[in-house]
């Protein structure tokens, strides 16, 4: 960054000129996020908070299936909590809610359990904290490439997306965090501090796995680069490397006093399912990859298992990574574009794409379109497109929870008819909203790739797109 250590630092934390839209963003956030939850993933976290204060660690009982990072992120709030409020009243049991879980394909993923609204408070600020810290780094990133004035326009683009709003205050995913991680991880390859590059990729894998894509890529990168002797290239990578071990220091107690950590976490990728916003969407339903796999995997289901799908995007990672290594770009969209492409894998790549997926791709698709303007349609289709799917899975009223449990304005019981009526006629306008909104979240990645990708090239390439930049 330009300018003094405590400029910088202010930036970061927020930029003097834009203290009002931060102060809407922030209280737009604070106001919802008490009130609102997901009535299925909210239950791992009040599990790995209250087993954390009851000393037994995250994964205490089992539940919480993620990586460490945004335990240790949360653990400090929790306690704040627990000075003013018994740990017991964190969240509540309510049979009432169990009549609604047969009633729709979707329904089972609304777990009868309400969490206090201090509860969701404690748990999205630190969320909430990173979503605002996502839009500064983007200012920061913008405005020593392309001035104030574009850099304040990135900022709001990000602060009132509502996709990222309504995932990290509504929702409670914490996506955003490694988000932050690989933003700052990027800024500083660019700028040829592989160190702090390394680190924060570190950082973020502790948070969510997928960051690993991103050192692939700056890997490949560096010793793709045919402007430093292999000398260079190679002290390069080993300073990559060092920074991200750095970061493992954090979680080696975790190793020592709960090895059975990296099992937990990784039974995730033991889903045999298929579908989000992803290529593989039709499968749920057609049933052709959904159906359950035997206990022996044999070559023939191998194939289809998720696996198999995760090691194809990766070798396309590395295909494309040193393809794009070796391009024309200037430095900086380069390194931006493949940043594009290698999520975009990433995402379709996978067994299950969700609506919060989408924002590991969201600020490098919105830093492209100050190079090329027609990123902006993608842009705005993908934030379509995940919200509708989270809206659609289960209608929107099930975020209502804590407001009707806590509050005089809405009751559970109404709450569940409003849910019954959106599920009345069977499960055909749940499943066509879902398949549309895979559908143009599919289309928008496409589209993006295809917008910055050196192929087609020429003739064929203006035809086809015109001229943006």
């Amino acid at each position: 960054m330009e300018g003094s250590t405590f400029e910088n630092i202010r930036l970061f934390l927020c930029p003097p000129s834009l203290a009002k839209i931060f102060a809407i963003g922030l209280v737009i956030r604070l106001a919802i996020a008490p009130w609102t939850s997901d009535p299925y993933d909210i239950y791992p976290f009040y599990a790995a908070s209250v087993d954390m204060l009851a000393g037994m660690g995250m994964y205490g009982h089992a539940i919480f299936s993620y990586p460490p990072g945004f335990g240790m992120i949360m653990y400090p709030f929790m306690v704040l909590l627990s000075c003013f409020i018994d740990p017991a009243l964190f969240g509540s049991f309510h049979s009432e809610i169990l009549e609604i879980r047969e009633i729709g394909a979707n329904t089972d993923l609304i777990y009868p359990f309400i969490t206090a609204p201090a509860f969701n408070l404690a748990l999205k600020l630190p969320i909430i904290i990173g979503d605002l810290l996502v839009a500064s780094m983007l200012y920061i990133m913008v405005r020593e490439w392309k001035g104030d004035k574009l850099a304040k326009q990135a900022y709001m683009l990000w602060i009132f997306n509502p996709l990222t709003i309504w995932i990290g205050s509504v929702m409670g995913q914490f996506d955003v965090l490694a988000v932050l991680c690989t933003l700052i991880a990027v800024y500083f390859f660019i700028h040829h501090r592989n160190i702090l590059t390394g680190l924060f990729l570190g950082i973020g894998v502790l948070i969510k796995v997928y960051p690993i894509y991103f050192g692939i890529l700056f890997i490949i990168y560096l010793l793709a680069n045919s402007s430093s002797a292999w000398k260079e290239r190679f002290i390069s990578v080993i300073n990559l490397i060092s920074g991200a071990l750095v970061s493992t220091i954090l979680v080696l107690p975790l190793l020592f006093t709960t090895p059975q950590m990296i099992d937990i976490i990784f039974r995730r990728a033991g889903n045999d399912t298929f579908g989000g916003i992803n290529v593989w969407f039709p499968s749920s339903y057609i049933k052709n990859l959904t159906s359950s796999l035997e206990n022996n995997i044999s070559i023939e289901n191998f194939f289809q298992t998720p696996l198999f799908i995760m090691l194809i995007g990766l070798a396309l990672v590395i295909v494309v990574s040193f393809i794009l290594a070796r391009s024309d770009n200037l430095p900086r969209e380069k390194i931006l574009f493949a940043s594009v492409i290698v999520m975009v894998i990433a995402l379709m790549f996978r067994s299950i794409t969700n609506p919060q997926h989408l924002l590991w791709v969201l600020p490098f698709i919105l830093l492209s379109s100050f190079v090329d303007k027609r990123m902006r349609t993608p842009m705005y289709a993908l934030t379509a497109s995940g919200l509708l799917f989270s809206m659609a899975l289960r209608s929107p009223a099930v975020v209502l929870y804590p407001l009707a449990a806590h509050t005089p304005l809405l009751t559970i019981s109404q709450l569940n008819n409003i849910i019954i009526a959106y599920f009345s006629a069977g499960s055909l306008l749940p499943a066509t909203l879902l398949a549309l909104s895979s559908l143009v979240g599919v289309v928008a990645m496409i589209q993006a790739v295809l917008i910055i990708s050196p192929f087609p090239s020429g003739k064929l390439r203006k035809k086809l797109w015109g001229t943006g930049r």
